[in-house]
């Protein structure tokens, strides 16, 4: 198994710590320290062995299946068992009890996931359903189980990937829900049209991913959620196939779409998506501000949500996240995004005297067929009753360059001895500086966090007339010896000042085991009954992604 097999994205472009000199620089002077590579996954792990009866058994279970859609190998059983989580990663690097399935199926057919699911439910083997892996909060994580029958199986979609039909006179398009974004995007771009649907993690998930976990991407705030997007699902579950209606907008009754949308495979295997489709935007317009306060900023962008614009990006960093790219800047010699905002700040900083900690805006606007003047126009102009100025639109462009790039530098960070993690949340408007306040208060107070020391950031990602997705971003010093439990007892704290100011457990990052706990404890008692029993009507022998949501 390749060293680096265990790090985000293309192995061609992965980083030293020694790529980010400036950020390198500024955290061992804030930290007074000296960086070492002290964390990699070892060479082998203290996984299950798994016994030649065993795989015999699993062989007979799918002998329909052809060898090369089966795998008992070590290497993969890790790659599926794990998403790309600070704490997976901290866990590989500690060989920390992974749980891994005894068998990793791959169809190409969904005659073949028909067939695994039926297998699959008749011998009761335990079922994941997997696409990119790219999830960050444990919705792959497999229990212990002690049982005598304890057979796990992981389903790969990556292969089941093609596009099965594009209909251009009513705008949507039919895919296989192991497809990756960038080959998604490539079919429809050919064809003059995009879904809009671009996560952090667009270039390593698939689209039954995101339809499973309620997925955003960072143009949604135009394009919309997933749960906006999906038009009709075909999914298999242990009872039989089923299709959800083939109109969003119809009143035929309940349409049983949404119910699949976040199961995170608990209800059945989401096989085949239609989506709706957008033509391809003929040009793009930026807008960038800099506000003299996180508070000033989220107003403004409340106002600017509940009089109708629709921007396609929209990211509102804080005072911290504007400083830490005002102290690293650009990694090379191009200019830079701080040299911008430099030449802004000493521009006005005479004139405006509360400019001391700017919080950077940017905005992107796509056009079409009509201009989205008026709209930048409206904008622009709110910007000074919030005590904002506008900065160079080079800001966002330089953003968008860069926008999947950021996990390369989680990476190395984490073998360095950095503890670095982000967490998100829905919170109403109202109570956006609340939630910004305590969570700043409670950190600065937390040894977990290392007090003073630790770097917390926030930014405004995707904005609603009546709520808007904060962001967060933590970066301390690793408790060396004690990482597991730091990272617990730092989601922890988050997690609970989250929701005790009324913000959700999650946005876009769904539910997995790490936010269960949340979960449970803030839903509706009857619907958690409601969802149990149609659990056991299409997962009788709960063979489906087991102990997810509320199982």
């Amino acid at each position: 198994m390749n060293k680096d097999w265990w790090k985000w994205g293309d192995p061609t472009e992965l980083k030293h710590m020694n790529d980010y000199p400036k950020a390198k620089a500024f955290l061992e002077d804030l930290w007074k320290t000296n960086f070492k590579h002290e964390y990699s996954p070892p060479n082998k792990f203290s996984i299950e062995p798994l016994t030649e009866k065993k795989k015999d058994t699993l062989k007979d279970i799918f002998a329909s299946l052809t060898s090369k859609k089966i795998s008992f190998r070590d290497e993969e059983r890790v790659r599926v068992a794990l998403g790309k989580s600070y704490y997976d990663v901290i866990r590989l690097c500690k060989d920390d009890k992974i749980v891994t399935p005894d068998v990793v199926l791959a169809p190409t057919t969904n005659e073949d996931i028909e067939y695994i699911v039926k297998q699959a439910n008749d011998h009761q083997v335990k079922l994941i359903p997997v696409g990119g892996g790219t999830n960050v909060v444990g919705a792959l994580t497999m229990q212990e189980n002690n049982s005598k029958n304890n057979l796990k199986a992981t389903i790969n979609l990556l292969n089941y990937n093609k596009l099965i039909h594009i209909d251009e006179a009513h705008l949507t398009a039919t895919f296989q829900a192991g497809i990756l974004g960038p080959a998604l995007e490539k079919i429809l771009n050919e064809k003059g049209f995009t879904l809009g649907h671009f996560p952090q993690s667009f270039e390593y998930s698939t689209l039954g991913g995101w339809v499973v976990t309620r997925s955003a991407g960072q143009e949604s705030s135009y394009y919309g959620k997933i749960e906006d997007i999906v038009e009709q699902i075909k999914v298999v579950t242990p009872i039989g196939t089923l299709h959800s209606n083939d109109y969003t907008h119809d009143a035929s009754g309940v349409n049983l779409l949404q119910l699949f949308v976040g199961s995170e495979g608990v209800f059945g295997v989401v096989s085949e998506v239609k989506v709706k489709i957008k033509k391809l935007p003929k040009s793009s317009r930026w807008l960038t501000a800099l506000f003299p306060s996180f508070e000033a900023g989220a107003n403004y962008l409340n106002e600017l949500t509940q009089n109708d614009l629709k921007p396609s990006v929209v990211r509102l960093s804080d005072a911290n996240e504007t400083l830490l790219f005002a102290k690293i800047g650009s990694e090379h010699n191009e200019v830079s995004f701080i040299d911008n905002l430099k030449k802004e700040i000493q521009k006005f900083v005479l004139q405006w005297k509360n400019l001391t900690e700017p919080c950077v805006m940017i905005m992107r606007f796509d056009q079409n067929k009509y201009s989205v003047s008026p709209q930048i126009l409206y904008a622009k102009s709110l910007i000074e009753k919030y005590k904002g100025i506008v900065a160079p639109s080079i800001i966002g462009e330089k953003w968008a360059i860069n926008r999947f790039k950021s996990p390369y530098m989680r990476d190395t960070f984490v073998e360095h001895g950095i503890y670095i993690d982000t967490m998100e949340t829905l919170v109403h408007w109202k109570d956006v500086q609340q939630v910004h306040q305590a969570l700043t208060k409670n950190l600065k107070k937390s040894k977990a966090f290392n007090k003073e020391q630790g770097l917390f950031m926030a930014h405004i990602s995707h904005v609603y007339p009546n709520a808007a997705c904060m962001y967060f971003t933590l970066v301390t010093p690793m408790h060396r010896g004690n990482e597991i439990e730091q990272w617990h007892e730092i989601k922890e704290l988050v997690s609970q000042t989250i929701v005790l100011n009324g913000g959700t457990i999650s946005h876009h990052h769904s539910i997995g085991a790490d936010h269960q706990k949340w979960y449970l404890r803030n839903a509706d008692p009857v619907g958690l009954q409601v969802l149990k029993s149609i659990k056991k009507i299409l997962d009788p022998n709960g063979i489906l992604n087991p102990g997810k949501l509320f199982t």
